[in-house]
């Protein structure tokens, strides 16, 4: 593990206070015992451990909050709410803000109060020449796709609000039946000399009102031929439906201007769409479940670790207790089957039934151990699958006193695979904390810089 400058001083800080601490207010003597509890022979180096991660967290946090409180510190020196009795406001267009501020009165009293301190505000000077430029600017910008209002062919855009002016506008048009006060047309036999129609537009800030008439000359739309002829379909078939509202099918024009019709249903290509997704989703369910498989072969592992020193322990208390190698092997495999339903399946298990029955269709003892070692496929049991077949081989007296040196080691290895599982555990949960911590550190900035 790395040792940062906040584990180093967390490692001097034990070794100096915490350790030698006898009052129980620093260091608490019932940890190591859970500690010792949890990993046996390692109480008073994990209970070190635990201790540095917690100054070290701890130094952490208090290194943040000094950051913090020297931020804000420096940020209400540099910029302080009140400066020689003023109290800035916020710029044209912001918030309003409750300033809490304490004032003295003479010598004697002092009072704490909170003031609501609006936004800045134009004045009226100000507010003349900005909606003098407004007009200028709001003429561009309600024409839409027309070129001038001389001329207008299409909606316009009426808006509401002008990008750089504080006012709000509202409109009214003196002629509804041509334009609406949203600036859309309602009118479409225009004859070619055009009509004219007054738009007139109110700017609204405060108490600042202002009227301003923008004269607009509506003419037809001028279209292409193209378009001209789909909006004559268009016209047909709602009349042709209009008129067949009471017949079973609409009956769709078969003729117009002179030009002969043939009405046709668009084809719809979901049909390519649903493929193309359905081969996709093949492709991926074909290599997702290689690693589906994969999964199932690690859990399958991981399972059989963990089974290991089970095993080893039951074959050595039957081999202490006189019963040879086979024998212990068929009741283990036995005691596996009565109480197979209520534990469920264990793959160490299955595999040793089936070295099991092997022996009892003929296999020699020894084959059936060393492809039992083969089977489960681990270097755990590949070993454990020699060990057998050496004692068979060369008929040792020893096998259970091996057995049993081995069950201690293999405990002592899911031990250690424990721990490390802890370990990585607490590893994915730094990315939550630093999360929460960032949170924090925005609720508490944030409703600084707004009242500054």
């Amino acid at each position: 593990m790395k040792k940062d400058f906040l584990y180093k001083t967390a490692e001097k800080i034990w070794e100096r206070f915490i350790k030698e601490d006898r009052s129980g207010r620093w260091y608490s003597r019932q940890v190591e015992e859970h500690l010792e509890k949890l990993y046996p022979f390692a109480g008073e180096k994990k209970a070190r451990e635990h201790y540095i991660q917690k100054i070290r967290m701890s130094l952490a946090l208090c290194m943040i909050g000094f950051l913090l409180a020297a931020g804000l510190f420096v940020s209400e020196r540099l910029q302080p709410i009140v400066k020689e009795n003023k109290i800035y406001r916020q710029s044209y267009g912001g918030a309003s803000q409750n300033v809490p501020v304490e004032v003295s009165v003479g010598d004697k009293k002092r009072y704490e109060l909170e003031l609501n301190v609006r936004e800045r505000i134009y004045g009226t000077e100000q507010l003349e020449e900005l909606y003098e430029s407004a007009k200028e600017e709001l003429e561009a910008v309600i024409l839409g796709e027309n070129k001038t209002l001389e001329h207008v062919e299409t909606n316009l855009n009426l808006v509401t609000e002008l990008p750089g002016y504080p006012f709000l506008m509202e409109w009214e048009s003196r002629d509804y039946s041509l334009i609406d006060s949203e600036g859309i047309l309602q009118k479409t036999d225009i004859s070619g000399e055009g009509e004219p129609v007054g738009l007139n537009v109110i700017f609204i800030y405060e108490d600042f009102r202002a009227e301003y008439m923008f004269y607009i000359q509506i003419y037809p739309e001028t279209l292409t031929e193209e378009v001209r002829l789909e909006r004559a379909l268009l016209e047909a078939a709602k009349r042709a439906e209009a008129e067949s509202r009471e017949k079973e099918a609409l009956l769709l024009p078969s003729e117009l201007e002179g030009e002969r019709l043939v009405w046709k249903g668009q084809r719809d290509n979901t049909w390519a769409s649903v493929l193309f997704g359905l081969v996709c989703t093949a492709v991926l369910v074909y290599f997702l479940k290689d690693e589906d498989l994969k999964k199932e072969i690690k859990k399958r592992e991981e399972q059989m670790q963990r089974t290991y020193p089970e095993v080893v322990s039951k074959l050595s208390v039957y081999l202490g207790a006189g019963v040879t190698l086979k024998t212990a092997w068929e009741k283990i495999c036995e005691d596996y089957e009565k109480g197979k339903t209520d534990r469920g399946r264990n793959p160490v298990y299955e595999e040793m039934n089936i070295a099991c029955q092997e022996m009892k269709s003929g296999i020699s003892e020894m084959a059936a151990y060393e492809r039992f070692g083969k089977r489960c496929g681990t270097q755990l049991y590949s070993k454990f699958s020699a060990l057998l077949t050496q004692n068979l081989r060369k008929g040792s007296t020893k096998l259970g006193t091996l057995l049993k040196e081995e069950s201690r080691l293999a405990f002592e290895e899911r031990k250690n695979a424990a721990r490390k599982a802890g370990e990585e555990a607490g590893t994915k949960l730094l990315l939550p904390m630093m999360l929460l911590l960032c949170i924090v550190m925005v609720m508490i900035l944030l409703p600084a810089f707004m009242s500054v």
